[in-house]
């Protein structure tokens, strides 16, 4: 059976896409991060006994809570500590709050590659949707990020991408049994885009940041721990 590891919010997107691998003949392996801005962490275990009560333990591992906040403190004091105009000449205009988004959500990549190595696992899992109108969501930023993992010879999955209506969703858990009430984390940085559209100036600005600095600021965080023992590294 073909392990592999979801971030695992407790929300819709992140129990739908847990369903399909295991429809799919993968044992998951869930974990939540915190970024120690995220409120309702303990959340995540009613989604985690929902699953085994319908599939099995044999199906469905929890690895608990991982606190990323030494990654995600790295990405954010560069750009904090960089003024709005000096952001706007070098990168293009861009919201703090995907800022926010972008270290987050890489941070959570670096940890789920450090994770993959400990257990030798070949997949990750992402609940990310296109239509949920985050920057780091759109094919252009997860085709960069699939390339990160596949330099460590992971795979990036993105069962929900392409799911735009949150009715066939809710019908999807639906047909399956399960009720489309969830209890997730929240975190209190991260917005989507606005006026309910993809902002190109915004998505363009996040794939320079990625590219020109935070994709080697990551590779260094992991070639950084990768031989170490992972509980030396989540604190």
């Amino acid at each position: 059976m073909k392990e592999c590891l979801i971030l695992f919010s407790g929300g819709k997107d992140s129990l739908l896409s847990a369903i399909l691998l295991i429809e799919q003949g993968y044992k998951i392996k869930l974990v939540h991060y915190d970024n120690m801005c995220t409120v309702g962490c303990s959340n995540i275990k009613n989604g985690y006994k929902r699953l085994v009560k319908k599939y099995g333990s044999d199906k469905v591992e929890y690895l608990g809570v991982k606190n990323i906040s030494c990654f995600f403190r790295k990405f954010i004091c560069v750009m904090y500590n960089m003024q709005i105009d000096e952001i706007k000449e070098k990168y293009g205009n861009i919201s703090i709050s995907q800022l926010n988004c972008l270290s987050c959500r890489l941070s959570m990549y670096i940890a789920s590659i450090l994770i993959c190595k400990k257990y030798n696992i070949k997949y990750v899992a992402d609940g990310a949707r296109n239509s949920q109108l985050f920057a780091i969501e759109q094919d252009k930023m997860l085709d960069l990020f699939k390339d990160l993992f596949n330099q460590y010879n992971i795979d990036l999955l993105l069962p929900v991408k392409n799911i735009t209506d949150d009715f066939d969703e809710k019908n999807q858990l639906l047909l399956r049994g399960i009720i489309p009430k969830v209890k997730e984390s929240q975190c209190l940085l991260g917005m989507p885009l606005l006026n309910n559209k993809v902002d190109e100036e915004s998505l363009e600005t996040c794939t320079k940041i990625y590219k020109k600095l935070f994709e080697h600021m990551a590779q260094d965080m992991i070639e950084q721990f990768y031989n170490i023992e992972i509980g030396e590294v989540f604190i």
